[in-house]
């Protein structure tokens, strides 16, 4: 981890150096959510997060800390800390960056701990009219408990855009990502009493999928109806382009969260729309956008009312999801380099699946303050 040392000693370097430029940044989420955690079995609860962030700005360089912490009012035993260093560069033909984060819970949850780096890079050109980005980037994570999910990521993403004279704007994206699991086995011995009360010991081994390389593309088609008011369009596919062992579908509930197994965008296939409408006023934004998405995950079976597992069928989801939000920012200064932003959010989730765990709704009501100086 040589990066992730030169990221802390230059961050050091440029406080020590350089503590009167230091930006800060103060933000707090209060939220209310029916289902935070997408289950059948719903737990209501408000949640509180509070995220302090300091970033130098140099002159090709920013550096930057964040600090946060959630609360889930009703199951405490939830509660994390989240840890995130990070370096940007801004180059003349490149843009480039550096983050370290780390996710810290309490003893009932610690499994879930895990820390993460992610490296990228951006460059974009113009020719006639096309405007090209393409982004390669690195990622690693590593789950303290779960040595099975243990992975790196490899993507290349792409976007072309090109704009016209009736204020219409395509744009043609996608990605190549890779994921590879580092310790793809586990084995061990399963303890426990049999009806006799006799103590049984038994040996297994789990099996994870060793790697897996998906095609995500995209078209996007945006309009400017008023001088205040646009509307998006868009259609995206991915698609599995390696086969997955069947003897894979045997990684129970017993490993990760909804996040890495059940819901990672990697990990399955399908096809989505969306329909976005932003409205600009008094320097205010509303938003509302609808997503309907089709997700077929060849590597889960599907469980029953009985919670009993098939692997003979893949777990295939449609998820539609409402959102609505209202943005405003106020500077504090005739400089403007110190503001409030204000963000009231409404999300509605209902995912539907042919295995019975994964059918849920889920409803939240978010409001954000941030405060920059």
């Amino acid at each position: 981890m040589k990066i992730i040392k030169s990221i802390a000693l230059l961050f050091l370097f440029t406080i020590t150096h350089n503590i009167a430029q230091w930006n800060f940044s103060i933000a707090t989420d209060n939220e209310y959510n029916d289902n935070p955690f997408h289950s059948i079995n719903a737990e209501k609860t408000f949640i509180n997060s509070f995220q302090f962030g300091i970033e130098n700005n140099l002159d090709a360089i920013s550096l930057g800390y964040n600090l946060g912490y959630y609360n889930f009012a009703s199951i405490p035993d939830r509660n994390f800390l989240g840890h995130q260093l990070y370096l940007l560069g801004d180059l003349d033909i490149l843009t480039f960056g550096a983050a370290y984060e780390k996710r810290i819970g309490k003893s009932l949850y610690s499994y879930y701990d895990y820390s993460n780096l992610f490296l990228y890079m951006n460059t974009a050109s113009e020719f006639n009219g096309f405007y090209l980005s393409l982004t390669p980037n690195f990622s690693f994570t590593n789950y303290d408990q779960i040595e099975i999910l243990n992975n790196y990521k490899l993507s290349l993403s792409y976007s072309l855009n090109r704009g016209f004279e009736t204020n219409t704007t395509a744009i043609i994206g996608g990605s190549f990502n890779y994921k590879k699991y580092t310790s793809p086995s586990q084995s061990g011995t399963y303890i426990y009493l049999d009806e006799q009360n006799n103590l049984i010991e038994e040996a297994f081994q789990d099996q994870n999928i060793s790697s897996i390389a998906q095609i995500l593309s995209y078209f996007r088609l945006a309009q400017s109806i008023t001088e205040t008011t646009g509307t998006a369009l868009q259609f995206t596919n991915r698609s599995i382009l390696n086969g997955v062992a069947n003897n894979v579908k045997e990684l129970n509930l017993y490993y990760g969260d909804e996040s890495e197994i059940f819901d990672d965008p990697v990990n399955y296939e399908g096809n989505g729309i969306s329909l976005e409408v932003t409205k600009v006023f008094d320097e205010a934004q509303l938003k509302a956008s609808f997503f309907m998405n089709k997700k077929n995950y060849l590597s889960q079976g599907i469980y029953d009312e009985n919670f009993i597992y098939n692997t003979d069928i893949n777990r295939a989801d449609t998820q539609n999801i409402l959102s609505l939000s209202v943005s405003k920012s106020f500077y504090l200064n005739e400089n403007e380099n110190s503001s409030i932003s204000l963000k009231l959010g409404f999300d509605r989730i209902m995912n539907t699946s042919n295995s019975y765990i994964f059918n849920y709704n889920n409803n939240s009501i978010n409001l954000n303050i941030g405060l920059e100086f």
